[in-house]
């Protein structure tokens, strides 16, 4: 029995160097597991950080009085080029302007994000980039939590009424079918400011809006336009009854019965423009085609002034077109 002394302990050491081993690789899994959940945590909250760096420059963009060119001027810097490197390091060293922080002291290090106790927990930017005659607009966002960094390219795109026909432009084909048509008329009251439903008595539209104020009417009925002024887009469903003198600025909208008539010896001025199509019958039904409209024009004076159809337009929103992480 001599040569098999000692057997036990070398069992014994290499039972306990088993379990040593095997801890240690159980505490480096749980190790990186902690690792791999943090630097997810960390990744998905710079994501959405990110996402609503772009969604407060969306906003920034819809309530801006300036034009996209005036934005984008400011954006280039001094030296009137805009940067096109998404590389953040490369912006700051530039003269570009951030559109978020719009506060100068901010800028070389960003807007801050603050959690419920008020700590800085982040930062982030978003830079406008280049435009087209179509509000189509690039907006490069950045969210930095830590030493994580999210980069989010988003194409935008103005969402207005469409050119009216006989202006400048090619005439929208939305606004050759009763499908484009009603199309329009759902995204307008997607974001209509206000909707009106009369049911039995017309709706009255007498003063409406500001000249700091533009907004969006949507009456789906017939409606009593007048007296007073409006800012901003009436659009209606039914007919309109010019009841007495207005002043309208931006956008009057005639669509689905497509019936405008005027109370004798009222008048009424339009700056901006005016569209009514038929694409209802009198039933509410939907026409194959749209048809011929009731409308007098004779009372009114109509000056087509672009200025104040962006105005009524700067209601609606920037929505994204195209989305890109980099």
């Amino acid at each position: 029995m001599r040569p098999n002394r000692g057997v036990a302990l070398i069992l014994a050491l290499l039972v306990l160097s088993f379990l040593t081993i095997l801890g240690s690789a159980l505490l480096t899994t749980a190790t990186i597991d902690v690792w791999i959940s943090e630097n997810y945590k960390t990744a998905t909250q710079n994501l959405y950080l990110t996402e609503a760096a772009i969604d407060q420059a969306r906003y920034a963009l819809r309530v801006s009085v300036n034009t996209t060119k005036q934005l984008l001027t400011v954006a280039a810097g001094t030296d009137g080029q805009l940067a096109t490197s998404p590389d953040l390091t490369v912006l700051l060293a530039s003269d570009d302007q951030p559109l978020i922080p719009a506060d100068p002291s901010l800028r070389s290090t960003g807007q801050p994000l603050l959690d419920s106790t008020g700590k800085i927990v982040g930062h982030y930017y978003v830079w406008l980039r280049n435009a087209d005659d179509n509000g189509v607009l690039t907006l490069l966002g950045f969210g930095l939590i830590g030493n994580a960094r999210k980069v989010i390219e988003v194409t935008i795109q103005k969402a207005r009424f469409p050119d009216l026909p006989g202006t400048d432009s090619h005439l929208d084909p939305r606004l050759t079918t009763v499908a484009g048509l009603e199309g329009l008329v759902a995204s307008i009251t997607k974001y209509a400011s206000d909707v009106y439903n009369p049911a039995t008595q017309p709706q009255s539209i007498t003063d409406y809006g500001s000249t700091t104020n533009y907004r969006v009417a949507v009456i789906n009925g017939d409606v009593n336009l007048g007296p007073g002024s409006g800012y901003g887009i009436l659009l209606v469903r039914g007919a309109l009854r010019v009841v007495g003198p207005f002043n309208w600025n931006g956008l009057i909208l005639i669509i689905g019965q497509g019936a405008l008539s005027w109370t004798n010896g009222t008048t009424g001025i339009i700056n901006g423009g005016m569209f009514i199509a038929r694409t209802r019958a009198p039933d509410g039904s939907l026409l194959t085609a749209p048809g011929v409209n009731a409308a007098d024009l004779t009372p009114a004076a109509i000056f087509y002034d672009a200025t104040a159809i962006r105005s009524a337009n700067q209601y609606f929103p920037y929505n994204p077109i195209a989305i890109r992480e980099r």
